[in-house]
């Protein structure tokens, strides 16, 4: 019952974080992901792992915070040419509605593989599931490039959940670890956006 209070917020954030506009609700979306699951592995595993979370999605926000505002604040001529450099993966970006669609279409899925490959029990394997395929979702059919980001990130917290549900009994060499990739992951994508945002113009003046 605790694990299905906490799914159904998990839900509504990780669709809010795929779909949101603004930077802000993205990045508050994503720590809510990541307390949620916290608060989730404090239940199924133990404190001190769902501690770790906590800290490291903490982290993992404030290293995106300064990249994130640098890129859209500013003057208007500076969030145009911003948002064209976020585009340069592609002709344009993902409407939303279109997400919004992928997104439900996750969560069917995820119920779905659930049921047919139970790697865990119950809420657990639906949970790991929704954020692989929404994180997987965003990476794929996104481009724009925070968006593609945010996408690896819930693409780490879902192997990070469903790692530490199989082997419940890890170490904190293990703990550790997962943390780094999180966070190593969450510094490079700030540094490219920084460095986009820097020398963005420069493959503007090549088109």
């Amino acid at each position: 019952m605790n694990e299905l209070i906490i799914l159904i917020p998990l839900v509504l954030v990780a669709s809010l974080l795929s779909v949101s506009l603004d930077w802000r609700v993205a990045l508050a979306s994503l720590w809510a992901v990541h307390l949620l699951v916290s608060l989730w592995l404090a239940i199924v595993v133990t404190p001190e792992v769902a501690l770790a979370k906590a800290i490291t999605g903490t982290t993992v926000c404030v290293l995106l915070w300064p990249s994130l505002r640098a890129l859209f604040t500013g003057t208007d001529e500076a969030r145009r040419q911003a948002r064209r450099v976020l585009n340069l993966s592609g002709v344009g970006s993902t409407d939303e509605p279109f997400l919004l669609f992928g997104a439900i279409l996750a969560a069917t899925g995820a119920v779905a593989l659930s049921q047919a490959f139970p790697l865990v029990d119950g809420a657990n394997n639906f949970a790991w599931l929704w954020l692989a395929l929404l994180g997987l979702l965003l990476v794929v059919l996104s481009r724009d490039i925070v968006r593609v980001g945010l996408g690896l990130l819930l693409l780490v917290n879902a192997v990070d959940l469903v790692d530490t549900m199989v082997a419940r009994n890890q170490g904190l060499l293990a703990i550790g670890a997962r943390s780094t990739v999180a966070i190593v992951l969450a510094l490079s994508l700030a540094m490219s956006w920084t460095y986009l945002q820097a020398r963005g113009g420069r493959f503007l003046a090549d088109e």
